[in-house]
């Protein structure tokens, strides 16, 4: 049965489409969800005037282990904890006013400290979604820390969840519940992609490996083979990599879309030959987990090309309903997009079956059941 929940976001982001889904489906299941965000006009505030007595003190109290436990470990962590305590107040006024039986938080990051420090001073339950970066990128002990007062914790994939185990955490708390799509709004789209569109979709970060796809593109072009390449998103690198294809040769070929609203990008996979998504590990150990935009591609019947770098492999299956390349292969890409661009008999069957995975593993329906049974054994 559906009860008030307090969400905390880092911010509203316009490239974390998953969470925004999820708030949405859980909405439509009739979930009273109150979002609360750690940046942006609407953030957390010190604790204003007229604030339940003594829930500034309760908040320290709760704080207090975690911030004794950090000043020995890592007394920078200790301060930024200190700095945001005035936030988990507010956060802990807000969720008491509307009548929460629940914290949860999306990432193990601040999010998550806040999360815990509000949820001890009222004696509530919380819970966590973690991701990617979170979990990949933070110190097993900081992780173990951050999250060891969590009711339960969900990872949107099975690299994820080992990480959260690997540093410690109960795997008793643990679920993988996948981010799920609205497949009705993902019709599966059977007619033959006959332009050579190439498309990708991300934020410009070192660990999409765009400058990858680039690089492959220069030996399509070598080919002779006929393709344009469509590069939606923004981010730091945007200069860099439009530099870098210039520098190929590739003006005429490559276009920079920049962020596109998600009907746009939803008409774009729906009309490319290929998806291309060339992620890499870095070296702390960072990494995709199920980007959002291969769900939709496999939804739509967008055949994928991407690598093992990150979780993908977890759903994907080479030659069966995608196409996988090492990490930082331009050859290895090149020829797999080269032959999908060719071949439109296994652009085909590569659709049908990442359309089958979709309707298997990424229902948004079904996966946002597995959440809801997730809150009520953490409420009890």
């Amino acid at each position: 049965m559906p009860f008030p929940v307090t969400y905390l976001i880092d911010r509203p982001a316009p490239s974390e489409t998953f969470i925004r889904r999820e708030i949405e489906l859980l909405r439509r299941c009739g979930w009273p969800l109150h979002l609360c965000f750690l940046t942006g006009p609407d953030a957390l505030r010190r604790l204003p005037p007229g604030a339940p007595p003594g829930l500034a003190r309760r908040v320290l109290s709760a704080a207090a282990a975690r911030l004794a436990q950090e000043s020995l470990r890592s007394p920078a962590t200790a301060l930024r904890l200190l700095a945001r305590l005035p936030q988990a107040a507010d956060l802990a006024r807000l969720a008491a006013a509307n009548g929460s039986r629940l914290i949860h938080a999306q990432f193990a990051g601040p999010t998550a400290d806040l999360a815990a420090q509000a949820a001890r001073a009222l004696g509530l339950p919380w819970t966590c979604s973690v991701h990617a970066r979170d979990v990949f990128a933070t110190p097993p002990g900081l992780l173990r820390r951050r999250l060891a007062s969590a009711h339960a914790i969900t990872a949107c994939s099975q690299q994820a969840a080992e990480a959260v185990a690997a540093a410690g955490l109960p795997r008793s708390r643990l679920s993988v519940i996948r981010h799920g799509l609205p497949l009705d709004a993902f019709p599966f789209q059977d007619a033959p992609r006959v332009a050579p569109l190439i498309l990708t979709a991300c934020r410009l970060t070192p660990k999409k490996g765009v400058d990858t796809l680039l690089d492959a593109c220069a030996r399509l072009r070598a080919q002779a083979l006929p393709f344009v390449c469509e590069i939606a998103g923004d981010g730091p690198l945007h200069a860099a990599l439009a530099a870098q294809a210039r520098r190929l040769g590739l003006s005429d070929a490559v276009r920079f879309l920049g962020w596109l609203p998600e009907e746009r990008l939803r008409a774009r996979l729906a009309q490319a030959a290929v998806l291309a998504l060339p992620s890499r590990r870095l070296a702390d150990g960072d990494r995709d987990g199920i980007a959002n935009v291969l769900a939709e591609a496999l939804a739509l019947g967008t055949p994928v090309v991407t690598t093992d770098a990150g979780a993908a492999c977890e759903i994907l299956r080479p030659e069966e309903n995608a196409r996988l390349v090492p990490p930082d292969a331009p050859d290895a890409l090149a020829d797999a997009l080269a032959g999908l661009l060719r071949d439109p008999d296994l652009r085909n069957r590569l659709a049908a079956a990442g359309r089958r995975t979709a309707e298997t593993l990424l229902d948004g329906a079904a996966n946002i059941r597995q959440l809801e049974a997730l809150f009520e054994r953490a409420a009890r």
